[in-house]
């Protein structure tokens, strides 16, 4: 499967890309954050960008609402027809109000309502920290809550893929330049292999977007189209 296709800054790379082969029985599929903070656009992030910020909503809005999450929608599908594991991810604190998180995220929060009247994060236990019900989660499936963009770092999903024998994540979810990128450069570092789904991500620019996805092609992960995904799962599993 090729990488992302980035000519400008991926067709002189000297260096191998990453290669190699998805053993699907130790596959997983990840799905980051798509909570109703960062997705549902009635509340939240997406409402405060319609709201205040129309031009980042223009461009964020449909890629969610028409790609991103339609595609995670087929891949999720796949995923449990399969009978393969389907694992989601939950950032904001863990704590009402949110000591367990860094300071600078703390001081950001603050910023955040300074600026827009409204917060970047939710924490545990709110409508908002929940994740999208175009998405939810069965209830024999693992989610996973991090107070930290990786997952590897905010969480101890390292000790549980683990012990589920899984060693290659398919990641979709947002941000693809912030949690989908950290989360899978710490999977890349920590031994697994990662596969990026291009249109099963979104960010608010899409220019962030391709970079983080070029970035990543180079040297952590490969990036697959949802068809592509699908359709080697499914050979495998025939």
């Amino acid at each position: 499967m090729n990488p992302i296709d980035s000519p400008q800054t991926l067709s002189n790379w000297p260096i191998p890309w990453p290669a190699f082969e998805i053993e699907w029985m130790r596959t997983a599929l990840i799905v980051v954050d798509y909570q109703n903070y960062s997705s549902n656009p009635d509340v939240g992030l997406v409402k405060m960008l319609t709201e205040q910020f129309p031009g980042i909503a223009g461009y964020y809005k449909p890629r969610l609402a028409d790609i991103a999450i339609p595609n995670t929608r087929r891949l999720i599908d796949a995923f449990r027809a399969a009978q393969r594991e389907v694992i989601y991810t939950r950032h904001g604190a863990l704590l009402p109000d949110g000591r367990d998180m860094i300071l600078r995220r703390r001081r950001r929060d603050v910023d955040a309502m300074e600026a827009t009247d409204r917060p970047h994060l939710w924490s545990r236990g709110s409508f908002e920290h929940e994740v999208i019900e175009q998405l939810a989660p069965l209830s024999g499936e693992l989610v996973i809550d991090k107070n930290a963009s990786s997952a590897f770092n905010g969480s101890a999903i390292d000790q549980l893929l683990r012990n589920m024998g899984i060693d290659t994540l398919i990641v979709t979810g947002m941000a693809t330049d912030m949690c989908v990128e950290t989360t899978s450069r710490d999977a890349a570092d920590r031994g697994y292999n990662v596969v990026v789904v291009e249109d099963a991500t979104a960010t608010f620019v899409e220019a962030h977007h391709r970079a983080a996805l070029s970035s990543l092609a180079r040297i952590y992960a490969q990036v697959w189209d949802t068809e592509g995904v699908i359709s080697a799962l499914n050979k495998a599993v025939a």
